[in-house]
Order: structure tokens, then C-alpha cells, then sequence
């Protein structure tokens, strides 16, 4: 009997042992539950914003760009005769270089040379009676008032000075004939290529002719360009326009042109049409390479200093001002910026940031400036 009741007891204490354990480990576990939840109320939430964004690498920024320019010569010569006659010789052909005074053809020269000695002989003559009448005013000089009168001592007066007048006349008829005589050899002016020769031995020429040679100078030779008026107030704003800057070609075919140009001068008014104004630049032109009246694309290379290469869609410009986003510091600013040249999909602009400054080339609202970012880094460009 006391075994039973013994038993009986010793089951009802398992239970009620195994029912303390099972209350105390729910409520363990509701505690556990609660206090998750609770910690997870209490969290604080991240809200660093993660933005697309470069570093900013500022320096000097090379920069090219290009304007449609053509080739003109400093010197082109179209020579027309001075006197009439026939050609005797052509000594040129078109497309001939040539230097200054070159002989380029010659006309018919006897009737001019007949002249010339003509003229001449009439000097050595008027120097002969120059003399006879220097001889005798000298003698009525000496023979004086009383051996002679004084009407024979200014006859004789008035024939010397008509015979020195007849002598200077004599040798400005001289130098005529010899000057027309000259222009029977047609060289000429200015160094350069000749045109185009259509002419032919035995042609009757005269000034009323028309042009028989065209020259046009080649080296050195001028290229035009031509700046809009904001450019050419840009470049009226520093100390030396395009102090810097450096002037190369393109030829047609692509080529390259292998010398630098030299800035010459402006011209002295704007183009009213164009809102632009023309800029000369000077080459050598040793190769020839450069034609007059070709196009060429004139490539203005300078560099910025102190500037930045920053993408287009990173910079927000409204009608007062041009900014950009950037993560300085862990934290979103707007920075002001002044664009000074543009190329392609990138603007330079002054260099206003700090050295360690993210980009930020995503879209992003003017009410996330101050926020807390940090930069996704761009690793194949930021077009």
C-alpha cells in the first residue's frame, strides 16, 4: 500500500517538474522574442545615401578646338605691261616658282633700244653746246662792259642757261628711253609660283591687255579664321591674346600640317552677318603644302591650369549660375563652378574643389545636399 501511494507521488511531482520546465521555458522565450522586437524598434536606420560619383582630378587640362579657316597669300603680283609690243621670248611656265626679279619673258626691244640711243646722242649734244655757250659767256664775262655791250653779256647769260636747261632735258629724255627700254624685260615683283601661261611668242601686248602673269607668294603664306565676338572678348581679357596658345592645320586629306603656326594680328572689325571676327596666322609653308584659297580645319590648342575635366551631365546650369553635386567629406555639397571651355561631352571648368572631392555623376535633388553619401566609383567613364 505505502509502495503504491509512494509511486503516486513521485509520478505527480515528474508532471508538475516537467510542467514548471515547459512554463519556464516559454516565458524564457516570449522574453527572448520581445526583447528582439524591442532592440529592433530601438536601432538606429542607416541613411547614407550611396551615389554614383569620380574622383575629381584637377591639373592642367589640355584642350583643342576646331574652326574652318582658308589659305590666303601675303603677296600676289598680276603684271600687266607698261609699254606695247611684240612677245619675244617666254622664259616660265605655269606653276613655276620663281624669285624676285626673274626675268619672265621679253618683248620685241629694237624700236626702244633706236630710242634710247636716240636719246643719247641728244645728250651729247646738248653737252656739246652747253660748253660753247659756257665757253662764250665766259669770254663777254671778261671782256666786260667796255669792250662789249651790255646786251651781248645777256644774250650770252640767257643762251648758257638755255643751253644747260636743253642738256637736262636731253637726259630726262635719256632716262624715259631707258626706262622703256627696261620694261621690255618683264621680271618679276615678288617671289612666289606662277599661274597659269597662255601666252605664246610673237603675241602683240599693251597695258590695255590685261594681265599676262600671275604670282602668288607661298612661303610665308596666311590662314584665316574666325572667333565670335564672345571669344574675342575672352581673348581681349588676359594680359597677351592667345598668350599659350598653339595653331596647327588639318589639310583636306586629313594630314596634319608638321609646323606651328604664329599668331599675326586681328582684322579691325567684327562681321556683322557672322558676329565674328577674323584671326591671321602665319606659316612658313616651306613644303608647299598650304594653296591659296583652300580649306583647312585650324586646330586652337591651349591649356587650362588649374582647371578640371568634368562630364556635361554632371553640371546643372540655369540662367545665373553653374553648379555641380559632389561628396565631400562623407556629405552631399553644391559647388559652384565657371566653365571655361567646352569639347564634346565635357565641359573644363576652374578648379574650386578639394582634393579629396567625389563627383557625383548621378541625378540628384537639391534637397539632398548635406545628407550623408558615399561614392559607388565610376571605373569605365562617367559619360
Amino acid at each position: 500500500m505505502q509502495n503504491h501511494l509512494g509511486k503516486y507521488v513521485y509520478s505527480v511531482l515528474i508532471v508538475v517538474f516537467v510542467a514548471a520546465a515547459f512554463v519556464a521555458g516559454w516565458y524564457f522565450h516570449d522574453y527572448r522574442g520581445q526583447k528582439q522586437i524591442s532592440d529592433l524598434k530601438q536601432a538606429p536606420v542607416d541613411s547614407t545615401l550611396a551615389l554614383s560619383a569620380v574622383p575629381v582630378v584637377a591639373g592642367a587640362v589640355p584642350f583643342t578646338k576646331n574652326y574652318v579657316g582658308f589659305v590666303t597669300p601675303i603677296h600676289e603680283a598680276e603684271i600687266q605691261p607698261y609699254i606695247s609690243g611684240y612677245l619675244q621670248k617666254i622664259f616660265v611656265e605655269g606653276g613655276e616658282y620663281v624669285k624676285q626679279g626673274t626675268i619672265l619673258a621679253v618683248l620685241q626691244q629694237d624700236e626702244y633700244l633706236a630710242q634710247m640711243n636716240a636719246r643719247k646722242a641728244d645728250v651729247v649734244k646738248a653737252e656739246a653746246a652747253l660748253q660753247n655757250a659756257n665757253s662764250y659767256y665766259e669770254r663777254i664775262q671778261k671782256a666786260g662792259v667796255k669792250a662789249v655791250s651790255q646786251t651781248e653779256i645777256e644774250n650770252a647769260e640767257a643762251q648758257f642757261l638755255e643751253a644747260k636747261a636743253s642738256l637736262e632735258q636731253a637726259k630726262a629724255n635719256l632716262a624715259l628711253a631707258k626706262v622703256n627700254f627696261d620694261y621690255t624685260l618683264i621680271r618679276a615683283p615678288i617671289s612666289g609660283v606662277v599661274g597659269n601661261v597662255a601666252l605664246t611668242p610673237g603675241n602683240y601686248v599693251s597695258p590695255s591687255s590685261g594681265t599676262l602673269f600671275s604670282i602668288m607668294q607661298y612661303s610665308p603664306i596666311r590662314v584665316v579664321f574666325a572667333l565670335t565676338d564672345k571669344e574675342y572678348l575672352q581673348e581681349l581679357s588676359k594680359p597677351r591674346p592667345f598668350a599659350g596658345d598653339e595653331v596647327y592645320v588639318e589639310l583636306a586629306n586629313g594630314q596634319l600640317l608638321d609646323e606651328q603656326g604664329a599668331f599675326e594680328y586681328t582684322d579691325n572689325a567684327v562681321e556683322r552677318r557672322t558676329n565674328a571676327i577674323s584671326i591671321y596666322a602665319l606659316f612658313q609653308n616651306k613644303k608647299r603644302l598650304l594653296t591659296p584659297n583652300a580649306y583647312v580645319n585650324v586646330l586652337l590648342k591651349r591649356t587650362f591650369q588649374n582647371a578640371a575635366d568634368v562630364t556635361k551631365s554632371a553640371v546643372y546650369l540655369t540662367e545665373s549660375e553653374s553648379y555641380v553635386y559632389v561628396i565631400r567629406n562623407g556629405r552631399v555639397v553644391k559647388q559652384d563652378v565657371r566653365i571655361l571651355a567646352s569639347e564634346g561631352s565635357h565641359f573644363i571648368v576652374t578648379n574650386d574643389f578639394e582634393p579629396a572631392d567625389y563627383l557625383i555623376v548621378q541625378p540628384i535633388q537639391a534637397a539632398d545636399v548635406g545628407k550623408s553619401a558615399q561614392a559607388e566609383l565610376q571605373t569605365k567613364g562617367h559619360e
